[in-house]
């Protein structure tokens, strides 16, 4: 009987997709859209319950780029929960993956996992990131909304970037730069960040994502140096494990700053050869030429595409105009956060825009993304441009919802550049 109906009427296949996107892209379980209010009990019958396990805990993404442990088995344990609230039979495939991953043992707390995000085209970027919103004195060890925001209008804007430079600052994880490699026909893409454990996972999500010549094997490959270096990561991220929201700037400086001071007091935790490397931008030479500077690596792969070690607050002039030989296009998502660092990027943005404009015919701009957390971090940032001759100019978001997270705060999108008056003076 219950056969004949799904038969009849069957769960649409758009269902099935939109659940194994937010669940590969770890989306919090109470934030799920199930869509059950146009689902009838008789429809989740066994060939629909090995369906949903096909599209998530079964799925050849997830096998290879599984998310946290943790997620996994609040995701099954929400799913019977789904079915034992329409009193459906649930099917033995259900309970066994359940329980296979409640006997599977977590590794350094399920610090470290994967998150994939799917484009509209079907392809996919698979990130390794930390299940904390701040991890080793930074906040680039996760992928936040503004970088998603930004990358939902980069794909729906992708004709200005085609043929362009693009210089990205405060890259994170990559998943902008890495939707605007495989969509955009830029000219060169150039990533860029200071903290070491984020510059090391950017380079290992560029080399999974846009290797080309990638295995087709069910796990990331890893050397066993790579496996060294993880695990290293790894043991930093369960020792300072802090899950928490960000309603209060002040509460995520204080805590940056002292999971920060851990690495010189608990040294047993650390390879210092590990440690050491991270410092040292040693990129591996499999997948990376470095220039000679050690500052900028090229992938060998698509030497368009670059990796570049960028403080903002120290910066070097020679370093920043090597970078905008290579930007005509400069981008950047969540960099808004912190008053302390509003006059550092703002300099920055303000120098790589004279020194681009001097060696561009195009108009260099930028277009920087923020979620407003704080209108006092905002308006700062808005009167520091104002006071170093750049304009700037509120654009209109994507339409189309591409990714799932949070949409509740507001997100805005500035396109900045040199006001016209300061192009005209000498720099």
């Amino acid at each position: 009987m219950a056969a004949s109906i799904e038969e009849q009427s069957p769960i649409e296949e758009s269902t099935y997709k939109s659940i194994s996107a937010q669940f590969l892209e770890m989306v919090p379980i109470r934030r799920i859209k199930w869509q059950t209010h146009s689902v009838e009990g008789s429809q989740l019958g066994p060939d629909v319950q090995r369906k949903v396990l096909e599209a998530t805990v079964q799925s050849p993404i997830c096998q290879r780029y599984p998310p946290a442990l943790s997620y996994r088995r609040a995701f099954m344990k929400k799913f019977i929960h789904i079915l034992e609230e329409f009193d459906i039979e649930i099917h033995d495939d259900v309970y066994e993956a359940y329980t296979d991953l409640l006997q599977q043992e977590e590794e350094e707390d399920d610090t470290l996992c994967y998150k994939t995000y799917t484009l509209p085209c079907g392809k996919t970027i698979s990130l390794q990131e930390s299940v904390s919103m701040i991890s080793c004195g930074t906040t680039g060890l996760t992928t936040w909304q503004a970088a998603q925001h930004l990358a939902e209008w980069v794909l729906q804007n992708n004709h200005l970037f085609q043929n362009r430079q693009v210089l990205e600052l405060g890259s994170g994880l990559g998943l902008t730069g890495i939707a605007v490699c495989m969509k955009c026909t830029v000219q060169t893409y150039t990533f860029s960040d200071c903290h070491p454990n984020v510059l090391y996972l950017l380079a290992q999500n560029i080399q999974h994502n846009l290797n080309h010549a990638k295995s087709k094997s069910l796990s990331p490959e890893h050397s066993t140096h790579d496996a060294k270096v993880i695990r290293t990561i790894k043991r930093h991220l369960s020792f300072n494990k802090e899950i928490m929201s960000l309603d209060d700037e002040n509460v995520l400086l204080e805590l940056s700053e002292s999971v920060q001071s851990l690495s010189d007091g608990d040294s047993d935790l650390f390879d210092d050869d590990v440690i050491k490397m991270l410092s040292s931008f040693d990129l591996s030479e499999k997948y990376w030429d470095l220039n000679s500077s050690r500052q900028i690596g090229l992938f060998k792969q698509n030497p368009s595409i670059r990796l570049a070690k960028f403080d903002w607050e120290a910066e070097d002039m020679e370093f920043s105009a090597n970078l905008a030989d290579n930007a005509d296009i400069i981008i950047a998502a969540d960099v808004v956060y912190d008053k302390t660092i509003v006059p550092a990027l703002v300099s920055v943005l303000r120098n790589l825009l004279i020194l681009g404009s001097k060696k561009k015919t195009n108009s260099v701009c930028a277009y920087v993304a923020s979620t407003i957390r704080n209108e006092d971090t905002r308006d700062l940032f808005l009167t520091t441009l104002s006071s170093a001759d750049l304009t700037y100019e509120l654009l209109e978001t994507s339409t189309e919802e591409i990714f799932h997270y949070d949409r509740s705060v507001p997100i805005e999108i500035l396109k900045i550049t040199m006001a016209t008056t300061s192009r005209a003076r000498d720099y």
